[in-house]
């Protein structure tokens, strides 16, 4: 038969406080498909993952919370430009080379 004793102190106030705190940490498990959905539409949507889902979770339970742009763009966008403007450099170099070589070639020719 089951004692009817209350708890410990110690015990009763360690599982109400377990139950009353929270870390604001979730491991989340879910398909890839979906993970790269969401990477996609919070880089659309220019706020980190993280920012993007705990305003999709706050719009479920009624917290209206804006999501806020970040302040800078993410790695992926930084590098795009980096290498685009990359390319650019590149492909100027290129033209002026091939404009050098066609000269050297016409003056060669007379």
């Amino acid at each position: 038969m089951a004692s009817s004793r209350p708890l410990p102190q110690s015990v009763e106030g360690e599982a109400a406080r377990k139950e009353r705190s929270h870390s604001g940490r979730l491991l989340l498990r879910m398909p890839e498909s979906l993970h790269a959905e969401l990477a996609r539409a919070a880089d659309r949507a220019g706020v980190s993952l993280n920012q993007f889902i705990t305003s999709a979770l706050a719009d479920v339970v009624g917290d209206r919370r804006p999501v806020r742009s970040r302040p800078n763009p993410p790695k992926r966008e930084r590098r795009a430009r980096s290498l685009n403007a990359l390319l650019a450099v590149n492909l100027v170099i290129v033209a002026a080379a091939g404009v050098v070589a066609i000269l050297l070639l016409v003056s060669s020719w007379r």
